[in-house]
């Protein structure tokens, strides 16, 4: 019986990081940081709250850190005249993609912004994002009316998506990727597609078929009905490419409504990492 207790302590501390691991609820940690951040425009808060110290920077606007995104961001939400509305808000595992539109200076059309983070132990420790000027005349935010994404789906939605985009990124398979996944009558947001299945299909070969085109998946997420994929996306072997946010709405299992956003890679960049 003597030794019980010792091996009883040393369970009891093996599990206390599984424990803690548990306790950490991501989600609830990105609707708070988001309400800070985007709703109530309290920049500097929301960082001191969810933004680890050593916050990698993916922006090449922008230096590593928090206290660079604060420097940048908090005057520009400060200004009553600019807005930022979140349209959707993804969290899957320890990434998380908020899609919102914003014009940080009044006067200008404003972007389409997909920003993703990457939490670690309760923290926001990873930041890309694709900005997207929005084209006179376009609405590349703009939804169909739809019900509420349900978590339940998150399952059944992520095997045909990850299915969906092997098709059209590994085996550079469009036709089949679309018509196995894609309804007939896909809703599109990107002002440069014709509507439906079809215009994307003829629109996307027509990028692939490009000499040296590639396409190079990074990450994907997958939350109730939603689900998106950021990739690299080169039309030319020697070309910088583009950073490239893709979002999709499921519904009875089949993708029909889509958003994207893409933005080119600089020349020079104020941190050390790639926008991918």
């Amino acid at each position: 019986m003597r030794h019980v207790a010792p091996i009883l302590g040393l369970a009891l501390v093996a599990l206390a990081p599984m424990a803690i691991a548990k306790s950490v609820d991501n989600r609830a940690i990105v609707d708070d940081f988001v309400d800070r951040f985007y709703q109530q425009r309290d920049v500097a808060g929301a960082f001191a709250a969810h933004v680890a110290p050593g916050y990698v920077q993916h922006n090449p606007g922008l230096p590593d850190g928090p206290d660079a995104a604060v420097a940048a961001l908090a005057p520009m939400f400060a200004r009553p005249d600019a807005r930022f509305e979140v349209k959707h808000l993804l969290v899957d595992g320890d990434l998380a993609l908020v899609h919102l539109f914003g014009q940080g200076k009044p006067g200008t059309a404003g972007a389409a912004v997909a920003d993703l983070y990457r939490l670690k132990d309760g923290k926001v420790v990873e930041h890309w994002d694709v900005l997207q000027p929005i084209a006179e005349g376009s609405d590349p935010l703009a939804m169909a009316d739809a019900p509420p994404s349900d978590r339940s789906h998150t399952a059944t939605n992520r095997r045909a998506f990850t299915q969906f985009i092997d098709l059209l990124f590994a085996r550079g398979d469009v036709e089949q990727a679309y018509r196995r996944f894609v309804a007939p009558d896909l809703i599109q947001h990107n002002s440069r597609m014709g509507q439906g299945r079809d215009q994307a299909v003829a629109a996307i070969q027509a990028l692939h078929a490009m000499p040296g085109a590639s396409f190079t998946v990074q990450r994907i997420l997958i939350d109730g009905d939603f689900a998106a994929v950021h990739y690299r996306g080169k039309l030319a072997a020697d070309d910088k490419g583009a950073a490239v946010v893709e979002i999709f709405r499921f519904d009875k299992g089949r993708i029909v409504e889509h958003w994207d956003m893409l933005q080119g890679v600089p020349e020079t960049s104020r941190n050390a990492h790639p926008m991918f």
